[in-house]
């Protein structure tokens, strides 16, 4: 997603922790966010095996060009390549690429130039072999296993309808190619959810553009993107109605759907929605209320860490969504978060075979951990996401007592110096 304010234009681990979440067999992820970045990257490896360490195997969305430079065009990028090529060794989590064509900016700023040709649309016959040829390569080499070609698309639609139905024929061709050459990939293409359905009401997207989607050849669509951001029209998480992505789900059916990107801000900038640690929390358990019982594979949140440039307003609003704040702090919301994943059980199981059991479970409130490969930190959160419980040196067992708690959900973390993880654990009274 890409955003600029003035053209309001936006660039887990272990068990459910509802009973929404309990009908979520998906996978969670993030777009790629090691700490420090965009100015550091030495932090990138932490970040690519804490991924892969959640929910079993995350997701790590590489959203970027379909070039690296004009002068590179039909080659593969090296972002796509790179997180590509590192899985699934020497680390397990799940690629997912964006092949970029343009930035969702208004105009919509194209990239179809290229050496020998510098007509900058979708009529550029020497731009779609050098993309077609850069795609099967990639299909070929490093065989994603989600495979999007375009990002935002149906702001294109708006300002050229015409050449738009000459990239949906380019995306029809590659779509056969890329299924020749990498037949598991899921092939799709992504959608801004509030600019095609108009749900964006504070930014001026108020006009619903579903021929945007009619018109591609819905069999050559394995897996439907959508980047969600509902604050462009709803100002608090708690008023998005549970139905909200009911028009998208009537129309697609039980084809899968990836929300490739989505989330809420928890920093208060200059804004018409409410910004806080709460409203992300919020968020969190309301999409997924949202998806609830729908076939969507994936739900990837904006960033996992902080965003270290916030020289532009674009930049404060994508650093805002951040699970982690400037300090690399968790926020309330990631464990939350992290709640949602899909593993079932009682018992947590780290990459080296070792596993903790927590017991009895649902309790009164005293909980046992047992086996744990300290030192470890554990801590429990309540469903707002507030810390009620933390012991910084556990080692062996730990006995947890929260008697004093309301009987529900609760969420129970533990971390060692290479693994985080995360469990649901009830109390009952």
């Amino acid at each position: 997603m890409k955003l600029s304010f003035t053209r309001f234009l936006l660039f887990i681990l272990i068990a459910p922790c509802s009973t929404f979440s309990q009908n979520f067999t998906g996978k969670l992820g993030y777009g790629f966010s090691p700490k420090g970045f965009p100015y550091d990257y030495s932090q990138m490896a932490a970040f690519l095996q804490e991924v892969a360490n959640t929910c079993n195997g995350g997701v790590i969305l590489a959203n970027g060009s379909w070039r690296d430079s004009y002068a590179a065009s039909g080659q593969i990028p090296g972002f796509q390549e790179a997180i590509c090529g590192l899985q699934p060794s020497p680390y397990t989590y799940i690629d997912m690429s964006v092949f970029g064509w343009g930035t969702p900016t208004i105009p919509y700023t194209l990239y179809l130039n290229v050496p020998g040709d510098s007509t900058n649309n979708w009529t550029n016959a020497t731009a779609k072999s050098l993309f077609l040829q850069m795609l099967i390569n990639a299909a070929d080499s490093l065989q994603p296993t989600y495979f999007f070609i375009g990002n935002e698309i149906s702001f294109y639609w708006v300002q050229d309808s015409v050449d738009y139905m000459n990239w949906v024929d380019f995306y029809h061709t590659a779509y056969d190619s890329i299924k020749v050459h990498s037949p598991s990939s899921k092939v799709g293409t992504v959608f801004n959810y509030e600019h095609f359905l108009g749900n964006g009401s504070f930014i001026g997207w108020n006009t619903p553009y579903w021929n945007a989607l009619n018109a591609f050849d819905t069999s050559k669509i394995d897996i439907l993107g959508l980047t969600v951001y509902p604050f462009f029209g709803i100002s608090e998480a708690d008023s998005v109605p549970d139905t909200y992505l009911d028009p998208i789900f009537s129309r697609w059916g039980n084809k899968p759907i990836a929300i490739t990107e989505t989330g809420w801000p928890a920093d208060s900038f200059f804004s018409p929605w409410v910004s806080s640690p709460q409203q992300q929390v919020n968020f969190v358990n309301k999409i997924f209320t949202i998806i609830n019982g729908q076939n969507v594979e994936v739900v990837n949140w904006l960033f996992l860490n902080y965003l270290m440039d916030w020289s532009t307003d674009e930049n404060k609003i994508g650093c805002s969504i951040s699970m982690r704040d400037s300090l690399g702090n968790d926020r309330p919301a990631l464990p939350v978060w992290l709640s949602y994943c899909n593993t079932t059980g009682n018992r947590i199981f780290d990459t080296r075979g070792l596993m903790s059991d927590i017991y009895p479970n649902p309790s009164d409130g005293e909980f046992t951990v047992s086996g744990i490969t300290g030192p470890a930190g554990i801590s429990v959160y309540n469903i707002m996401g507030e810390r009620i419980f933390h012991n910084n040196n556990s080692v062996n067992e730990e006995k947890i007592k929260l008697m004093n708690e309301d009987h529900g959900i609760y969420f129970l973390r533990l971390e060692t110096d290479r693994l985080v993880f995360m469990k649901k654990i009830i109390i009952q009274k």
